[in-house]
């Protein structure tokens, strides 16, 4: 009997594991851009489909600096980012992401890369 009941534990812990919250935003880091320089960086979000509504951006990059961030097209929504456009001035940036996910309740996501510009 006592097999048995370790047995059923084990189990349970295994589909709990197996369960487990796989959610990435790739790649880990952000490569330097440069000024004058096309860039572009694609961020991938996998393990779940991102809920548009909860999708959160947050950055200090100014306005005219001209580097973009937005969903690579309407299919993948917010799991495919782009970080593109041809940097006008250097200077340390912050880019922070946070995210839901459709059917997942309450679990979240979140990442915060540093985004350098070099002269």
């Amino acid at each position: 009997m006592m097999n048995k009941n370790i047995s059923i534990i084990l189990s349970c812990i295994a589909l709990m594991m197996g369960c487990s919250k796989g959610y990435k935003i790739e790649p880990n880091e952000l490569p330097n851009a440069r000024v004058g320089q096309p860039y572009h960086q694609s961020l991938i979000i996998t393990g779940g489909k991102v809920v548009d509504k909860y999708f959160h951006l947050k950055t200090d990059l100014p306005n005219d600096v001209g580097v973009v961030i937005e969903p690579s097209n309407e299919l993948d929504g917010y799991n495919n980012i782009n970080i593109k456009g041809t940097p006008k001035y250097s200077g340390n940036f912050s880019i922070e992401i946070s995210t839901g996910f459709y059917g997942k309740g309450d679990d979240e996501l979140s990442k915060t890369y540093d985004f350098i510009i070099s002269e």
